[in-house]
Formats: C-alpha cells, sequence, structure tokens
C-alpha cells in the first residue's frame, strides 16, 4: 500500500503538472471541478456498500455468507453506476450553468465527459473493497492507485501532442479509468477463487447491514463534502481561474495526506479483525506505530510546502500559480496538523463506532460550507483554505476524542511527540535558512530528503524507535533476500526502554 501510495503520488504530480502547463487556469479550473463534482457523486451513489462490505467481509468468516454479499453489493453498485452515469449525461449543462450562469460550452462538455468516471468509480471502488476485506491491498494500490495515473499519463501525452487541449486532458482521464476497470475485473476473475472458491450462497444478508452502510454512507459522503467543499463554492462565487490556481495548491498540500490514506485504507479490516478477537491492547500499538510511520514520511512534506511554498509553487506548475503561495502554507498546516492523529477514522470504523464518525464528519462538513461561504467573498483563495483547514482538523480531533474516551487508544505518546518536537526545532531554521543560500530553485525537490534525515535522525536520537519498527527491517530484509544485521541493531538500541513489550513465555 506504501509503495502503491508513493506511485500514486509521482504519477499524479506528472499528470496534474503536466496538464495545468497545457491548460489556461480556467480549464484547470474545469477540469477539478469537474473532478470534484465527480468524485461527490461517486461517494453519494455508493451508499456506504465499499466500507460495509470490507468490514463485514473482514469480520463474518462464513464463506455462503461472503459470497451473497458480494453479489448482493455488486448488483447494488451496477445498477447505481449506470443510473448515475446517465443522469450526469443527460444533466451536464444544468450542472455547468450551476458554477457558469452563462452556460459554458467547456464546462457542459467537462460534465458529459466525466459522467462516464462516475459509474466506472463505483464498479473500481466495489471491486477493491472486496479485496480490501481480505487484507489484500494489490488491487487498490496497484491497479487503483497505479495503473489508472499511469495510463492518464500515457494519454496525456499523446492526446495533448495532438494539440486537444481541454479535450484531451477529458479524454485522457476517460481512458485511464476504462483501462483501469477492465484490468481489476480481470484480477478479480483471476484472484477471488482463492479467497473464496465457489460454494453455497446464504439466503439472507448479515445482520445489521444496511443500517452499517448507511452509516458509513453518511460518514464517506460528509467526508468527501469536508475536503471539496470549499473548492466547490469557490467555483460558484469566483472565476473558474480561482479554482485553478486554488487547485494546484490543494494538489501539492494533499501529498500530505496520501501516506495516511494509505494506512486508513488497510488499517479498517485490520481493526475489524483485531477487535473481533478481543485484542484491544494490540490494536492500541499498532495504531500508535501507524501514526509514528505517517508522522515520520509527511513531516518532511510539510517542512518544504509551508517553509518554501513560493519556490514549490512555481517549481511545479510555473509562475502563472505564485499568487495561491500563502493559500499553501495554510492548507499544508492544516493537512500535517490532522494526519498527526493518526488513521482515527478507520480505527472507529473498524470498532463499528459509526455514530461518533457521523457526528465528526457532519460538524467538519457543516463548519466547511459556513466557513466557505463566509470567507471566500472576502479573502477568495485564502478564505477557501482557512475554510478548509479549520474543517479538515475539526474531522480527525473530534473522532479522536471519541476513540480516546470509548476505547483509550491515542497516538500521543513519547515515540510520537518528542521526536516531532525535535524534527520541527531542527528543520524549521534549517530550511527558513534555505533561500538566504540563493540555491537553484530545482533544490526544492532534494529538499524532500534533506527533511527525511532531519526526521529519522530525531527519531533514533532521542531513542524514540518502537518494536513495530522492526517490520521494517523484516520488510528490508525479505526484499534484498539477505539479513540486515546492522540495521536490525541499530533500530533497537534506538527503543527506549519504556516503549519494549514483555514478551511471554
Amino acid at each position: 500500500m506504501v509503495l502503491g501510495t508513493f506511485s500514486l503520488l509521482l504519477l499524479n504530480f506528472v499528470g496534474r503538472v503536466y496538464a495545468a502547463r497545457h491548460l489556461t487556469l480556467a480549464q484547470f479550473g474545469d477540469f477539478n471541478l469537474g473532478l470534484a463534482f465527480a468524485g461527490l457523486l461517486a461517494l453519494t451513489a455508493l451508499l456506504g456498500l465499499n466500507q460495509a462490505l470490507a468490514r463485514t467481509l473482514a469480520g463474518n468468516p462464513d464463506p455462503a455468507v461472503r459470497r451473497r454479499l458480494i453479489r448482493w453489493a455488486g448488483g447494488v453498485t451496477t445498477i447505481t453506476g449506470v443510473v448515475s452515469s446517465v443522469l450526469v449525461f443527460l444533466l451536464a449543462g444544468s450542472i455547468a450553468s450551476l458554477f457558469d450562469p452563462a452556460g459554458s460550452a467547456e464546462l457542459t462538455l467537462v460534465f458529459q465527459m466525466f459522467s462516464v468516471t462516475v459509474g466506472l468509480t463505483l464498479l473500481c471502488t466495489f471491486l477493491a473493497a472486496i479485496f480490501q476485506g481480505f487484507e489484500d491491498t494489490v488491487p487498490n494500490a496497484w491497479l487503483n492507485q497505479t495503473v489508472q495515473p499511469a495510463s492518464f499519463v500515457i494519454f496525456l501525452f499523446v492526446l495533448l501532442a495532438l494539440h486537444l487541449s481541454l479535450a484531451g486532458v477529458l479524454l485522457a482521464w476517460v481512458l485511464s479509468n476504462l483501462v483501469t476497470f477492465f484490468a481489476l475485473l480481470a484480477f478479480t476473475v483471476w484472484r477471488l477463487p482463492r479467497y473464496l472458491p465457489p460454494g453455497p450462497v446464504s439466503s439472507e444478508l448479515p445482520k445489521g447491514l444496511w443500517s452499517l452502510s448507511l452509516a458509513l454512507w453518511g460518514i464517506s459522503t460528509l467526508t468527501f463534502a469536508t475536503a471539496y467543499a470549499d473548492t466547490l463554492v469557490l467555483g460558484v462565487l469566483r472565476p473558474e481561474s480561482q479554482v485553478g490556481l486554488y487547485s494546484a495548491v490543494m494538489t501539492l498540500a494533499r501529498l500530505i495526506l496520501v501516506v495516511g490514506a494509505a494506512v486508513t485504507y488497510i488499517f479498517l479490516p485490520v481493526a475489524s479483525r483485531l477487535s473481533g478477537l478481543g485484542q484491544a491492547q494490540t490494536l492500541g500499538r499498532v495504531f500508535t506505530t501507524a501514526t509514528r510511520w505517517i508522522m515520520i514520511v509527511t513531516l518532511p512534506v510539510f517542512l518544504v510546502l509551508a517553509l518554501l511554498p513560493g519556490d514549490s509553487v512555481r517549481e511545479i506548475f510555473g509562475v502563472a500559480y505564485l499568487p495561491a503561495a500563502g493559500a499553501l502554507v495554510v492548507i499544508t498546516t492544516g493537512s500535517f496538523l490532522s494526519i498527526l492523529f493518526g488513521p482515527v477514522n478507520a480505527a472507529l470504523a473498524g470498532l463499528g463506532a459509526t455514530r461518533p464518525l457521523l457526528l465528526a464528519a457532519g460538524v467538519s462538513t457543516l463548519a466547511n460550507l459556513i466557513l466557505s461561504v463566509t470567507l471566500i467573498p472576502l479573502y477568495g483563495l485564502l478564505g477557501a483554505a482557512l475554510a478548509w483547514t479549520l474543517a479538515r482538523v475539526l474531522y480527525p480531533g473530534s473522532s479522536a476524542y471519541a476513540l480516546y474516551s470509548t476505547y483509550h487508544i491515542h497516538p500521543f505518546r513519547r515515540s510520537l511527540l518528542l521526536p516531532l518536537a525535535s524534527a520541527l526545532l531542527v528543520g524549521v531554521p534549517v530550511f527558513l535558512a534555505v533561500p538566504l543560500l540563493h540555491l537553484p530553485l530545482w533544490s526544492v525537490f532534494p529538499s524532500y530528503f534533506l527533511g527525511l534525515g532531519i526526521t529519522v535522525g530525531a527519531v533514533l536520537l532521542t531513542h524514540s524507535a518502537e518494536e513495530g519498527d522492526l517490520v521494517l527491517c523484516d520488510l528490508a530484509e525479505g526484499v534484498l533476500k539477505r539479513p540486515l544485521p546492522r540495521l536490525r541493531r541499530l533500530l533497537e538500541r534506538s527503543i527506549h526502554p519504556g516503549e519494549r513489550l514483555v514478551h511471554g513465555p
């Protein structure tokens, strides 16, 4: 999942930046409005079945029930996908008029093309959710997160070389979704029998499936609304060029959220399984370790984007996007603060605690809408950034309170806080001093590894490693096919005595 996430990060970067440099600001804004709207509609039409499917498959070992569940969810998803795509295509002009009362032909084309991807997104998410329930991340990591963005980049290079401009970008996105769907379908036909061989099918669905599905549907929809309500409101109240600027910096700031999303994806079925086995203590340890890994990987991105915003925007998107540098600082700060709470939403969903999740999602969505409508007319891009940041932090913060008060699980231990404070104490002045050295602008890219070195060094020097970190050594040894005694000894020496687990006989 981590490797697939880095692949997604790199390929999305290439695709979005290449598209931004070949489109006008208004066209790039139209493209991102289409992405936001299609994503929100796809999540709404999913009815929460993807997460309910993954959690129920992980928690119910009966093969007959699993077969019934997959067949039923597949039928519902197919129907909702077809209906959603047809409706969006037929109503594309009306939807476009919500953002551009003049009835832009380009924006209408955007929604017509994205209507195809709504149904494909539903089906791809459903197929990946089947394997998520079996704790198999290959479909999501290598197909949804690698094949889709890779094929988008390939089609983008070809179609833009033919000077198709916005139409080429839209067609490339549709074709990449088609390729991904057929790849997932072929993978499912080949791999699913390994987990679920043919056999009898239960006559009934698991009890409580609909209530769980609808609760998770509300949570997913509200979460997506929290992520994109500001973009949609900005599209209604400001010109499309402003959406183009804002979407560019959001693309950068969401890099901080990518690793957290990868961990969250696999943490949901793991939490469900550990909860079913009554292993609350193990779940708490895994939660803390996962949060630390998210922090270690994303802190360097925060240092680059928050402290070198102008260089980051100019080198990646071009001089035309520099006016959005201030908004990038705000959004990046909110993204980083939100990931420090860990995969809290996946933990609550895996534990079946949907009520506090629904409440937190509703509060954060409402906050984003109110703040967006209030601040965007006054401050434009910065107002949208402030609305998104406050809502983004509010959601995991509220969920973290519920997780701690009910299950006494939280990540704020010595092994997280001490290296975080140490890395910030060293990293902030170092990155603030970088512009004084008058280095080439391209140096903003390798500066990530400077931040990573500072962060990893802070973990080792403060003896903040955990025994769970030895999994990294196991992975490295498995890839290299040989033992790494020095790395293992280094990690073992960096484990604080208070963090060592007490092993039984």
